[in-house]
């Protein structure tokens, strides 16, 4: 690998599948709800979703705290909902025997403990999830801790990720380069999760995970491999 002289990859939608959380989240948070008043409906949770993720509203019913109680149910069940976005993991094992490679994510500690799992940890220079620096995306000096970290120029640094917002915005204001991974549908929905609520939540992720107008843009991680090897290497 040529083109770069290290990587920062994000996790969710990147290594690991982002959708098993938050459809568990989800469909918790809308039971813990409905148990509390069963006059909640699904269609009127749903119009809470959306302000959420397409409008970023504040005060919605994902503010609450059955929200809150269902996010910890979900984070003690990580490791089971945790599924592996194929040939990711030794994708990342190939890219960090050639190249400095670290995690920079919004991720819960839980992460870290899936990623020691499945020998991601090892093979990586670092890792740096906001939930143990202090500091999230978007703010880009979540990114700059990597960088201060690896000692590397902006521009030698190749930033991989799924969201314009997260990843693109903050690493171009840096001066690193990207590569947009782009929307994998491959999960499996965890059980009993609704479908009117599922195919709701994959519209809004839809728009969330847009890829940008102009850039490099990738399948996997594996895909990397011909997109660093110089240009034209696509």
């Amino acid at each position: 690998m040529t083109r770069y002289s290290a990587a920062a990859l994000d996790v969710g939608g990147v290594i690991y599948y982002d959708e098993p959380f938050e459809l568990a989240w989800l469909q918790g948070t809308f039971d813990r709800l409905r148990a509390d008043d069963p006059a909640m409906t699904l269609g009127a949770f749903i119009e809470h979703a959306e302000r959420f993720y397409l409008r970023s509203d504040d005060g919605t019913l994902l503010d609450s705290d059955a929200a809150a109680q269902s996010w910890a149910q979900v984070r003690s069940a990580w490791s089971e909902l945790a599924q592996e976005i194929p040939g990711t993991v030794a994708a990342v094992a190939a890219m960090a025997r050639e190249i400095p490679t670290v995690i920079v994510a919004n991720q819960p500690p839980e992460c870290a403990d899936v990623l020691a799992d499945w020998g991601v940890t090892e093979a990586c220079d670092a890792m740096f999830l906001d939930s143990l620096v202090g500091v999230s995306k978007p703010d880009p000096a979540l990114l700059g801790l990597a960088l201060e970290h690896l000692g590397t120029a902006p521009a030698d640094l190749l930033v991989v990720g799924n969201r314009v917002d997260h990843d693109v915005v903050p690493a171009l204001s840096l001066g690193c380069p990207v590569a947009f991974v782009l929307a994998d549908t491959g999960y499996r929905c965890p059980p009993g999760v609704h479908p009117d609520l599922v195919r709701h939540y994959r519209a809004f992720r839809a728009v969330r995970t847009a890829p940008p107008a102009e850039g490099e843009q990738v399948r996997t991680i594996a895909s990397l491999a011909a997109l660093n090897a110089g240009p034209g290497g696509h």
